[in-house]
């Protein structure tokens, strides 16, 4: 019995060698204010697969935007979102063919953001 152990973990890591590790990823965002739940979410990421799930929101829709990286630095970022969703309070929703890593922000509004998901000036 232990050889079939000893057997799987090295089965295992060769997968992982060789790229055949699925990188899983979560992300739980809540903010509170008095005691009230202003924002309360979790994204969990699987390979090129996201589940968004907005538990609460105060204006009763978390509102998500996906990046295909983070910005490094200080400086601008301004690259396009891959995606931007709305998903209402209390419900799911499943996200598929997503880049290996991604930036994901969330907020309870719907203002734009960047990539450091701070907000974007309004345009002139």
């Amino acid at each position: 019995m232990y050889t079939i152990y000893r057997l799987v973990a090295l089965f295992a890591f060769v997968a992982s060698m060789l790229g055949c590790d699925h990188p899983h990823r979560s992300f739980t965002q809540r903010t509170t204010a008095n005691g009230v739940d202003l924002l309360d979410s979790q994204v969990e990421i699987l390979a090129s697969r996201a589940r968004f799930d907005c538990r609460t929101a105060l204006g009763g829709s978390c509102h998500y935007t996906v990046f295909a990286r983070d910005c490094d630095g200080q400086g601008e970022c301004r690259q396009p979102p891959l995606r931007q969703l709305t998903v209402a309070t209390g419900t799911e929703q499943d996200v598929t063919d997503l880049p290996t890593t991604v930036q994901v922000c969330v907020r309870a509004d719907t203002a734009a953001v960047d990539a450091r998901c701070q907000p974007l000036p309004p345009a002139s």
